[in-house]
């Protein structure tokens, strides 16, 4: 669908992109990857999120994996949750697994995940 690369991404595979000129308010839902590199006021669900370095996000975030290089503010619920050293995040973390890179700056509320 989009050719863009995803250094962060694991494996292969297409993802669905929300590009640097779009902004959407209300809920997006895939049942594949998702590449925000726009910004996104509500709720994302998908298999996993990668919010790029200049994306914002203001909302909640379902998915198996999210990888935040760019602004988030909200919840995160989400099996395994990586925050990059350019990564801003500030609401409340559902993981099993976290990283957070040197840099990050991370203001966060850790509640435990439902299954």
């Amino acid at each position: 669908m989009f050719d863009r690369d995803k250094k962060s991404g694991p494996g292969a595979g297409e993802a669905s992109l929300i590009d640097t000129d779009m902004r959407i308010t209300g809920s997006v839902t895939s049942v594949g990857d998702i590449v925000l590199a726009g910004s996104v006021e509500g709720e994302i669900k998908c298999r996993n999120l990668f919010v790029e370095d200049q994306a914002v996000l203001t909302g909640s975030i379902e998915a198996e994996e999210t990888v935040v290089s760019g602004q988030v503010n909200g919840e995160v619920n989400a099996e395994t949750l990586r925050i990059t050293n350019t990564g801003v995040f500030d609401g409340v973390i559902k993981t099993a697994g976290i990283e957070v890179e040197n840099g990050a700056h991370v203001t966060a509320k850790f509640r435990k995940r439902r299954r």
